[in-house]
């Protein structure tokens, strides 16, 4: 089941809103597509955050290249 939600938006983003979808089910629709197209294009730092940490072994190892290489020249 859907929550219901207020959020307040500026004048031309609900007068678009509105010019694109008319009925109410179809702006919720469109509002809830959009932020989920944001949430899926857009990660958080935790998401950052697990990226690197998958790669840290191999992130941790060329840096130890980079400053061996530096030490031999």
């Amino acid at each position: 089941m859907p929550t219901q939600a207020s959020i307040v938006l500026p004048d031309e983003v609900f007068a678009e809103l509105t010019r694109r979808a008319r009925r109410q089910d179809d702006r919720s629709s469109l509002v809830a597509e959009a932020l989920l197209y944001f949430f899926e294009t857009h990660p958080t730092a935790d998401d950052e955050l697990k990226k690197i940490n998958r790669h840290a072994d191999e992130l941790n190892q060329e840096a130890q290249d980079v400053l061996d290489y530096q030490v031999l020249r």
